[in-house]
């Protein structure tokens, strides 16, 4: 008898010291994402998961690679993710269909593409009548294509220029080798090894600072209202991941998460995207309204319905400037 009543005792002891400590009994909150491309700009979603900032607040964040922005939309639709980050081009067609969504975070505010041209070919002038390289049609080098030949004062059907579908970086950069392209829509890393080669950066248009909304974040109305601590835990705990990123001390290991993530080859390998990921993100990530526009300018020339779809109605920056005013980034960045 007295050794069941031990027994008792230490198992309402161990009840107790769960309900004393709900942190380390919580059972934590799955969060789905889907990521149509990894790429160095999803840097603070991969450090935030596996520094386990988003632990802290409560969720099991789970990255999820979808090869198609289109299926993306389909399984952000049908309920099967929480949220999306990818381009919003395939996310203007979902909204034009009377989804209501919030995109509330911009992990990549303009565009990080280059055009990239042979040798031969140094002014804008010299790509009519040529070709190039994009990866799938309606993504977010697709649409770069388009907004780089109208800063450059070019014009698809009156200068009978044609793109064309080559895949992701390394079969553009083949296809630029072999000449089955004449330019090619290339990223940091990708440039850097053609110009090398000799081949010509005709328009960089990160430096050129052309308005594009690229990637960021998106999740569903209804289901911001009905878990709002959970978007507002995800928004700090991915706050927190830029903050590590940022911090110099944290090289090393944020090109270890690179490397792991984005399947390179070694760490050597990781310094560029290491770059190109400190170039792209900005502190603030607020989503831009005109590079929003812009994407939903040219959505609406293949898709009319989405000429309907308003900005304001899409982009939510109410929960980054919650942080904002508590000073929320100060305190990440160390900045008073």
């Amino acid at each position: 008898m007295k050794t069941v009543m031990v027994a008792l005792a230490s198992l309402i002891f161990f009840v107790v010291l769960l309900i004393a400590l709900p942190g380390q009994a919580q059972k934590l909150q799955q969060v789905r994402i889907a990521l149509s491309t990894p790429t160095p700009h999803m840097a603070p979603l991969y450090v935030g998961r596996d520094k386990k900032f988003y632990e802290k607040y409560g969720l099991d964040v789970q990255l999820i690679l979808v090869n198609s922005g289109s299926l993306v939309a389909q399984m952000f639709a049908s309920g099967e993710l929480q949220m999306t980050a990818n381009a919003p081009a395939s996310l203007v067609n979902l909204a034009a269909t009377g989804e209501k969504i919030s995109f509330f975070l911009g992990l990549s505010n303009t565009s990080p593409f280059t055009v990239v041209t042979q040798p031969n070919l140094r002014r804008a002038d010299e790509l009519k009548g040529k070709r190039i390289g994009t990866a799938r049609f309606g993504g977010s080098s697709h649409i770069s294509a388009l907004i780089a030949l109208e800063h450059l004062k070019l014009d698809l059907k009156r200068d009978k220029i044609v793109l064309i579908q080559t895949g992701v970086d390394p079969d553009r950069m083949a296809a630029l080798e072999s000449k089955a392209i004449d330019a090619g829509m290339l990223q940091r890393v990708a440039t850097k090894v053609m110009v090398g080669k000799g081949y010509y950066p005709l328009l960089n248009m990160l430096q050129a600072k052309i308005p594009y909304q690229n990637t960021g974040l998106t999740v569903k109305k209804d289901y911001a209202a009905a878990n709002p601590k959970v978007i507002d835990g995800f928004t700090r705990a991915t706050i927190e991941a830029y903050g590590y990123i940022f911090r110099k001390e944290n090289k090393q290991a944020v090109k270890e998460v690179l490397a792991r993530n984005l399947r390179l080859a070694n760490l050597d390998a990781a310094e560029d995207f290491y770059l190109e990921a400190q170039e792209e993100l900005d502190r603030k990530p607020y989503p831009s309204l005109e590079g929003f526009k812009v994407v939903i300018k040219y959505v609406a020339e293949q898709n009319p319905k989405a000429a309907a779809v308003k900005v304001e109605e899409i982009v939510d920056s109410s929960w980054l400037r919650k942080l904002d005013s508590e000073g929320f980034f100060e305190k990440v960045y160390g900045v008073k």
